[in-house]
């Protein structure tokens, strides 16, 4: 139970931490805030590398990675926010050292259990990099608790002892003894050096984290573990040891919402974070502005958005409209569409094009004709003739509108073609009240006439 005991207190402290961050298991939060995001698992493999006073000397022949041991761990992490994030992990492996010279003859091999607690500052903050990016690195530390226990390989497979001669031979008696074996190590660690032992530790580390899918990552991690002991060798001098961790893990996040992936805005907004900036001027600091580059001088409510006081989507600084109905569709300027004077404009343009599609086939078929020949030829259809002299009776259809009464110069209640010619050369030459519109609708008013 001793043993289990500092595991219990990193727990107990992430568990804190998580509720001091304001997670899921902590009081109730504000509906409009972002839930935290759930937390990660991750099991990984990898190798333990020891450096301390007994290592492979350069004159033994003993390889580099002779001491080199594999181990796994169990992790589990949780993002608290855009910046941090803390990562429980547990790890079992083997340390090893071995020494074989003229000198030193020393070996060993610790099996080592670890829990640690980090604090994880990931890269893709919003100040460095984006979220949901595709490799993110980071970097880590932390503090931890380690127990040991060190084992020697002082005998081979038949308890007989190792005895080093100045040979550099490895036999069965004291060098110089007669009739001594030779002796081949096995390099099984069957002797206990010393008791159980513990120690903090204070693990540094960094890596990169690959993401796959939204749910499903990878890790390559490094960590190097400052130890506050030096007997994990078994030889209590110098400095403290040390190792280091290199591994790969597989992390999969449960209930991971992608709708909750940082957007541009957010990130723009975060990046402001620490500070009190207001880039648009408009009172709301960017950190909380929901309508940031808002103009100079343009009213705002307290999200940073311009006031929109008819409610109708366009803000009152753009809004021709101020006092639109509820209701009411608008245009970009906060007009009340009229669908039926739509509908009446659409009529009109229909059957000016109508016009211009018959007078374009009347002169299709009489070559050589010209525009004032067709609309001679039509105003010759709007008459009847009549009487022995042959005078023209006008049946005019449509009544003259107001705007062009002036054009009637006879008073006949009918626009002939010479009106029409002299209606044209008054608006060219200056001397009419007629607008261009005006015009365009006398010219379609003669063809209805």
């Amino acid at each position: 139970m001793q043993k289990k005991k500092p595991l219990i207190l990193l727990l107990c402290l992430t568990i804190s931490i998580r509720l001091l961050a304001g997670g899921p298991d902590s009081t109730q939060q504000s509906s409009s805030k972002k839930p935290m995001e759930a937390p990660e698992v991750g099991l990984g493999v990898g190798i333990m590398s020891y450096f301390g006073n007994v290592g492979a000397s350069k004159s033994s022949g003993v390889g580099s990675f002779t001491d080199i041991r594999p181990a796994y761990h169990l992790n589990i992490e949780e993002r608290l926010g855009k910046l941090i994030a803390i990562g429980l992990n547990v790890s079992m492996g083997h340390l090893s050292g071995n020494d074989h010279s003229p000198t030193d003859n020393l070996n060993f091999e610790t099996k080592v259990t670890q829990g640690e607690l980090n604090l994880i500052l990931p890269f893709d903050n919003g100040l460095i990099m984006k979220r949901g990016a595709s490799i993110v690195p980071y970097l880590s530390v932390g503090i931890g608790y380690m127990t040991f226990q060190p084992f020697g390989d002082l005998k081979d497979a038949n308890g007989n002892t190792y005895y080093y001669w100045s040979d550099g031979s490895i036999r069965n008696l004291p060098d110089g003894t007669a009739g001594a074996k030779r002796l081949n190590r096995d390099y099984t660690y069957e002797t206990q050096l010393a008791g159980a032992q513990s120690a903090l530790t204070i693990p540094i580390g960094f890596g990169f984290k690959l993401n796959f899918t939204d749910h499903l990552s990878a890790r390559l991690n490094a960590f190097y573990d400052l130890t506050m002991t030096n007997k994990i060798d078994n030889v209590n001098t110098g400095k403290n040891d040390a190792y280091l961790y290199t591994s790969v893990s597989i992390h999969y996040q449960f209930g991971k919402n992608p709708d909750e992936m940082e957007t541009p805005e957010e990130h723009d907004k975060w990046k402001n974070i620490f500070t009190d900036a207001d880039s648009d001027g408009d009172g709301v600091k960017d950190a909380d502005d929901v309508c940031p580059g808002t103009p100079k001088g343009v009213k705002v409510d307290a999200r940073g958005c311009p006031l929109d006081s008819d409610g109708d989507g366009v803000p009152d600084y753009l809004d021709k409209e101020p006092n639109t109905p509820k209701g009411n569709v608008v245009d970009e300027h906060g007009v009340s569409i009229d669908y039926k004077a739509i509908a009446e404009k659409a009529h009109n343009e229909a059957k000016r094009d109508s016009l211009a599609n018959a007078m374009q086939d009347w002169l299709d078929a009489h070559p050589g004709r010209t525009v004032m020949d067709y609309m001679d030829a039509q105003e010759k259809l709007h008459h009847n003739a009549g009487g022995g002299n042959g005078a023209v009776v006008k049946t005019p259809t449509s009544k003259i509108p107001s705007d062009f009464s002036s054009v009637d110069k006879n008073n006949d209640g009918y626009i002939s073609v010479a009106e029409l010619n002299q209606a044209i050369d008054d608006f060219f030459s200056g001397s009419s009240d007629l607008t261009v519109d005006k015009i365009n609708k006398l010219i379609d008013f003669f063809f209805e006439q």
